[in-house]
C-alpha cells in the first residue's frame, strides 16, 4: 500500500463521522420539526460510536499523514509530531483539531442528549468540517476555494445527514410509521436541496483543482479519481430519485416504506463510497 493510499484509508472514517454527526445534527436541530419527535436518545446513540471512532482515528491519520508528508517511517512520525504541530499550519490545525475530538467524544456520553447539547455537537462538527477544508490542497488557491469546499463538504454533510436521520427514525423504538411518514417528507425535501448545493459548490472546487482544462479528467490521476466520485454520486442520484418522486408519496403504506428504508439503507452506502473517493482526492495532488 502507497503513503497516499494509506492516508486516504485513515481519512475516511474522519470524514465519514464527522460528515455524518455534522449531518445529522442539523437535521434534529433545524429539520426535524416539533411534531415530528424524532428520539433525540436514538440519534445520540449513533453520535457516541461516531464521534469514538473519530477520537481513535484521529491520532492515527494526523501520524500516517506526517509520515507521508516527511517520507518517513511511524516510528519518526512519532517523534516529529510534536515539532510539526508547533510549527507548521498543518500542526496547527491537528493541535486545534484533536481536542475538538476529545470534546465532542465526550459531550456525546451524555446519557440523554437535549437540544442544547445536539447544538453542542453540531458546533463541534462543523469546527471538524472547517478544520478538514483548510488542511485540503483548496489552501493553496486561496479563502474562495476553502468556502466553496466547506460549503460542499456541509451540503454532502446534510444529504447523508438527512438519510441517516430517516434510518435512525425507523429503527428506534418511537419510529412507528406516521413518524418515519413525516420525516421521509423532510428528507426528500433536505436532499434535494443538498444535491443542488452539491452540483453548484462542486462545479467550483473542480475549477480550482482543474481550471479550464477537462482533459485532465482523464490525462490526471486526480481528474480520472473525480470521475470515479461522479460515476458512484450519479448512482446515489438514480436511487434517490426514484424514491423522492414513486416511494416517498406512497410511504404510508407498509411495503412502498420497507422498500423506501432499504433503499435509503443502499443510497447511504453509496454516499459512504463516495467519501472513499473524496479521502482519495484529498490525498491525490491536483496537477499542475
Amino acid at each position: 500500500m502507497t503513503p497516499t493510499q494509506l492516508s486516504a484509508l485513515a481519512t475516511w472514517p474522519l470524514l465519514i463521522a464527522s460528515t455524518v454527526i455534522f449531518g445529522t445534527s442539523a437535521f434534529a436541530l433545524f429539520f426535524d420539526a416539533a411534531e415530528s419527535a424524532a428520539p433525540l436518545d436514538s440519534f445520540g446513540r449513533v453520535w457516541l460510536w461516531l464521534a469514538a471512532i473519530n477520537l481513535a482515528v484521529s491520532p492515527l491519520a494526523m501520524l500516517v499523514q506526517i509520515a507521508n508528508m516527511a517520507d518517513c517511517s511511524m516510528r519518526d512520525a512519532i517523534v516529529l509530531a510534536p515539532m510539526v504541530m508547533r510549527e507548521t499550519v498543518f500542526g496547527h490545525l491537528w493541535a486545534i483539531r484533536l481536542p475538538v475530538a476529545i470534546l465532542l467524544a465526550a459531550i456525546t456520553a451524555t446519557r440523554s442528549p437535549s437540544r442544547r447539547t445536539a447544538a453542542f455537537i453540531y458546533a463541534l462538527a462543523t469546527a471538524l468540517l472547517l478544520m478538514q477544508s483548510l488542511s485540503s490542497h483548496a489552501i493553496d488557491k486561496g479563502a474562495r476555494a476553502v468556502a466553496i469546499l466547506f460549503a460542499h463538504q456541509a451540503a454532502a454533510g446534510f444529504w447523508i445527514g438527512a438519510l441517516s436521520s430517516l434510518l435512525i427514525v425507523a429503527a428506534s423504538d418511537d419510529g412507528g410509521s406516521a413518524l418515519i411518514e413525516r420525516t421521509a417528507v423532510r428528507v426528500s425535501r433536505v436532499a434535494g436541496w443538498s444535491v443542488a448545493m452539491l452540483a453548484l459548490t462542486g462545479v467550483g472546487s473542480a475549477y480550482f483543482a482543474l481550471g479550464w482544462h477537462p482533459q485532465l479528467l482523464i490525462y490526471s490521476l486526480y481528474g480520472r479519481t473525480l470521475l470515479w466520485k461522479l460515476a458512484t454520486a450519479g448512482a446515489v442520484l438514480l436511487v434517490g430519485g426514484y424514491n423522492r418522486y414513486q416511494l416517498v408519496s406512497v410511504v404510508g403504506e407498509e411495503s412502498p416504506r420497507s422498500l423506501l428504508i432499504r433503499n435509503v439503507t443502499a443510497e447511504c452506502l453509496l454516499l459512504a463510497a463516495v467519501l472513499a473517493w473524496s479521502s482519495v482526492l484529498a490525498n491525490t495532488p491536483p496537477p499542475h
